[in-house]
Formats: C-alpha cells, sequence, structure tokens
C-alpha cells in the first residue's frame, strides 16, 4: 500500500525593487512516501493557497483509496 504525501513547495521569486526581498508563490505537490522526487500531481499557483490545499489533499485521499 502506497501512502500517498502532500508538500507545500512554494515558487520563490527575487524582487529587489521592493521591501519584500522575495516573492513566495504557492504550490503544492502530491507523491508517494517512499519515493517523494517522483510527485505525480502539482496544484494550479494560480489559484489561491487554501483551494490548492484542499485539492492537493483531495487528490492523495483519491489516491490513497483507488490504489490502497
Amino acid at each position: 500500500m502506497t501512502t500517498w504525501l502532500v508538500e507545500y513547495c512554494p515558487y520563490i521569486k527575487c524582487n529587489p525593487g521592493s521591501h519584500r526581498l522575495e516573492i513566495e508563490t504557492p504550490c503544492f505537490r502530491v507523491y508517494p512516501e517512499d519515493d517523494p522526487e517522483r510527485w505525480i500531481a502539482q496544484t494550479n499557483q494560480d489559484l489561491p493557497a487554501e483551494v490548492q490545499e484542499e485539492a492537493a489533499l483531495m487528490i492523495a485521499a483519491a489516491l490513497s483509496r483507488a490504489l490502497g
């Protein structure tokens, strides 16, 4: 049985012209616990972080149920 994990892995962009030097764009990935380099799903970074997280958790749950 594969355990599917969700990881928060934001994109980081430098913004030297601002008081804030880095801009973080939220993103989540779903991957099997035994092979984290083989992620199989990534959320759309254009969506709000809360929506992305919920989608990633649903994907992980569906994979666990379908492949479990």
